[in-house]
């Protein structure tokens, strides 16, 4: 992905290279649920507070968004899908509508959204 610097040597505004390189946010994990999750806003976000039982929830997707998340937590990270829709489990393919995918303890995972149903992990070693 082009840097905001040389999305602007394009002509375009500091604010539209902003939009189209992601934006950033510090998050903090809540809650034990998805309907208390916090929810994601960013497109990039490093999480802290997690403690294997708190989570953050992606946001409602169109096909082809991505959400990178880097759990910088000492414990898993709980991440649920949107309301009604499924993250993939590594290795099957298939996840259950609702369920939180685990994040591990200091790793990055970006979230794709395949369609408004069905998001598919791709973790970092």
């Amino acid at each position: 992905m082009a840097y905001a610097k040389e999305i602007m040597g394009g002509g375009l505004s500091a604010g539209q290279a902003q939009a189209i390189g992601g934006q950033y946010n510090g998050i903090v994990a809540l809650g034990s649920a998805q309907s208390d999750a916090a929810p994601l806003t960013s497109s990039l976000s490093v999480v802290t507070a997690a403690d294997g039982t708190k989570g953050v929830i992606l946001p409602a997707g169109q096909v082809g968004d991505a959400v990178t998340i880097f759990n910088n937590s000492a414990s898993t990270l709980k991440v649920y899908p949107p309301s009604g829709a499924a993250i993939a489990v590594v290795g099957t393919g298939v996840g259950s509508a609702n369920s939180a995918h685990s994040a591990l303890t200091y790793k990055t995972v970006t979230y794709i959204c395949f369609s408004s149903t069905q998001w598919v992990p791709m973790i970092s070693t």
